[in-house]
């Protein structure tokens, strides 16, 4: 089958990627922070760069990822789930993601959509829930400022408590998924004040 034209439609997707072998392309302070992330995650994380900053050489030496001060090589890519492209070098971005499309890995490749097959989003963490903002990498000063208006507009941390009781208390009595959403909605207003 022929590649199909890009879409300006994305899939939405959490990946769980703890355990999984993930490979950074970068060491700099872009990729310090998707790094960070990546680890916080649980992935095992191998990053090639011909320099690190200070954090990410704390990291390796810390043994939470492995570091490869060295350029990146194509073979680098065998094994990973995942790949994140941060350098400042295009030519090893495009080259990083075109060896990961080959392997049929995903790439993220970093302030550079267009050799890219994932997209980074603004995210919101609050306990169990993420929300992720996408602008398919068009707009992330956008995606950034709809995060900081959720996050003003989102309720505080002991809801998710009060959804978990109410989630038990639906099961045990038996309450219909059509029931419940109105029900939380009443809930949640009695909360708010």
């Amino acid at each position: 089958m022929p590649d199909a034209p890009p879409s300006p439609y994305l899939l939405p997707l959490f990946l769980r990627l703890a355990g999984k072998e993930v490979l950074v392309v970068g060491a700099g302070t872009v990729a310090e922070r998707k790094i960070q992330d990546l680890v916080d995650s649980g992935a095992r994380v191998r990053v090639v760069a011909r320099e690190a900053t200070s954090a990410v050489a704390k990291l390796a030496a810390d043994g939470r990822i492995a570091l490869s001060l060295r350029a990146f090589e194509e073979a680098d890519v065998d094994g990973a789930w995942f790949v994140v492209a941060a350098t400042a070098d295009p030519d090893v971005q495009a080259r990083a993601c075109a060896r990961a499309d080959r392997a049929r890995v995903f790439a993220l490749a970093v302030d550079d959509p267009p050799n890219g097959t994932a997209y980074s989003a603004s995210v919101i963490r609050r306990g169990p829930l993420t929300i992720a903002i996408s602008s398919t990498g068009e707009a992330p000063a956008l995606a950034r400022l709809l995060r900081e208006v959720l996050e003003q507009a989102l309720p505080a941390d002991d809801w998710v408590e009060a959804a978990r009781a109410l989630s038990e208390k639906w099961k045990a009595e038996g309450t219909p998924m059509t029931s419940r959403f109105a029900e939380l909605v009443r809930a949640f207003k009695t909360r708010a004040g």
